[in-house]
């Protein structure tokens, strides 16, 4: 089962591939009201952590974030680090070249968890904007 959200000007793509156990969060994330988009994830994230695949990998390429946003993909991670510890969970932040900001809430990531390596990949291009 894939839990899917199109991304819009606002809001982020998100694609919850449950099958394959790879996540993908993309684009821009100003929503509305931040409470109302992220929930339903994390209800989908914690039904796959009853039963995961034997390796989860969660691919970010953020364009830009506000701070409630950035405190629920804290939420997705850290969720994801409970249930899985370090062996069965790979997480990448994508970051452009040029893009200070999305490369330093990486780095802020990675040093958030400390069972979770969080992989920091520069990219020529965001491939999802």
């Amino acid at each position: 089962m894939t839990y899917k959200i199109d991304g819009q000007r606002r809001s982020l793509l998100v694609d919850l591939n449950t099958e394959s156990g790879v996540f993908l969060f993309a684009g821009v994330s100003l929503p509305e009201n931040t409470n109302a988009f992220f929930e339903p994830v994390l209800d989908e994230l914690n039904t796959y952590l009853q039963n995961p695949k034997d390796k989860t990998v969660i691919n970010f390429y953020i364009e830009y974030l506000n701070t409630s946003s950035a405190l629920y993909l804290r939420r997705i991670i850290l969720a994801c680090e409970d249930a899985l510890g370090g062996d069965k969970l790979d997480v990448n932040w994508h970051y452009e070249k040029d893009d200070d900001d999305i490369r330093d809430f990486g780095i802020d990531f990675r040093d958030v968890f400390k069972h979770v390596k969080i992989n920091l990949i520069q990219i020529t291009e965001n491939p999802y904007t």
